[in-house]
């Protein structure tokens, strides 16, 4: 999630991936190279960015159910998610325990309710049951100053995530665009995997959202419905998403 207005101060660069920490009126923020990695709330509510679309989506697509999110970071969308009234247990996992740490000692009162385990995520995966309601890829692995994603997100991860996905469950993915600010190809790899997609787009960030199942409601509807659920949190982004058909053929 990159967005070049917002303010971070000189990390101290004792963790592996330099996270940079700016306290908000709200909680946190963190940041690598300059790329917002979470935005840690301690209060339920609205965090202004990608991470309010992403718990819009889970609660419109998945409010029940299990819910599998391969990234932690600080649990950006745990605030959000919580303000929408989702109360379900989120499965995650990441091979980078600082943002975790920061979450269980900022937000004791959800820790209960977030299952984290330090591992692979594709060997985190493999061992789960095909049970997941929802599965969000939110990896990101900082490169040459910038932050991407992972080469496992565009190729291995999709398909294991559509084999754990129990009938009528649904995949997302939190993209970025590959160095060069050039979009990989393998986007048509992923939507090929399943029975419908739709894209969202945002006005201030250059991250793209996939949706993925084997059926999904018109981009109209869906589109009106997360609108509807980002008002109810009071997110700014609610006018400021659009949503379309995507298929293989791009």
């Amino acid at each position: 999630m990159r967005n070049p207005q917002l303010p971070f101060r000189p990390g101290d660069g004792q963790d592996r991936f330099v996270t940079t920490l700016t306290r908000t009126n709200h909680g946190l923020r963190m940041s690598q190279h300059g790329v917002v990695i979470s935005e840690l709330r301690t209060s339920p509510g609205p965090t202004h960015s990608v991470f309010d679309v992403l718990a819009a989506v889970i609660a419109v697509l998945a409010p029940s159910g299990r819910i599998g999110v391969l990234g932690f970071a600080g649990g950006g969308m745990v605030a959000p998610l919580r303000a929408l009234g989702v109360a379900a247990v989120i499965d995650s996992v990441d091979l980078d325990r600082v943002g975790y740490d920061l979450f269980r000692q900022h937000c004791p009162q959800w820790a209960s309710g977030v299952n984290w385990q330090q591992a692979d995520a594709v060997a985190w995966l493999r061992q789960q049951p095909r049970a997941f309601s929802l599965l969000m890829d939110d990896l990101s692995v900082p490169q040459a100053g910038d932050v991407f994603k992972p080469a496992i997100c565009w190729d291995v991860l999709p398909k294991l995530m559509r084999r754990r996905l129990r009938p009528g469950g649904f995949g997302v993915f939190n993209l970025l665009p590959a160095p060069g600010g050039t979009w990989n190809a393998d986007l048509a790899v992923i939507v090929g995997l399943f029975g419908a997609a739709r894209i969202i787009t945002l006005d201030e960030f250059e991250n793209r959202i996939l949706l993925t199942g084997d059926g999904l409601p018109t981009a109209r509807e869906l589109g009106f419905r997360l609108r509807q659920s980002l008002r109810r949190l009071r997110s700014r982004q609610a006018g400021r998403i659009h949503l379309r058909c995507v298929n293989a053929a791009g």
